[in-house]
């Protein structure tokens, strides 16, 4: 267990390596609620900074490694579970995980780019999900 407020600020960045497939979809539909907001996409989500919430709201969005190339966004993590579908209550540390995440605001460009995937590892040119404050000092 690794609480968020034990990850330097620069470090609490979740990577996003595509979004899910519709066979991926198909195998992990009973992990996620069945009823789902609008602007929502499900994406393969690389380790895990820290346990993260369900309900974490991230506010910036950049293709990885490119972080001047930042969208402002308002997304939050919605329901969490892996290859087995199993649910989670949180996206634990050090996990690879499967996410149901919300863009309320609409789904960005950056993430909507995202190829469709059918397991972790087959995108290397991830986008980062971060808040404001990380993105500072990233940039800085």
């Amino acid at each position: 267990m690794r609480q968020e407020s034990d990850v330097p600020l620069s470090e609490r960045v979740l990577a996003v390596e595509g979004r899910a497939s519709p066979t991926v979809l198909f195998q992990v539909q009973s992990a996620f609620p069945t009823e789902r907001p609008a602007n929502c996409e499900v994406l393969f989500i690389s380790f895990a900074y820290a346990d993260i919430p369900i309900g974490r709201v991230f506010n910036v969005a950049f293709p990885t490694g490119i972080p001047k190339s930042a969208t402002k966004t308002r997304c939050a993590i919605v329901a969490v579970t892996q290859q087995y579908a199993k649910p989670f209550g949180e996206v634990p540390h050090g996990w690879k995980t499967i996410c149901l995440v919300e863009f309320p605001e609409g789904v960005p460009e950056v993430i909507a780019s995202l190829p469709m995937v059918t397991g972790w590892y087959e995108n290397r040119k991830t986008v980062s999900l971060c808040d404001e404050n990380t993105w500072r000092v990233i940039v800085d």
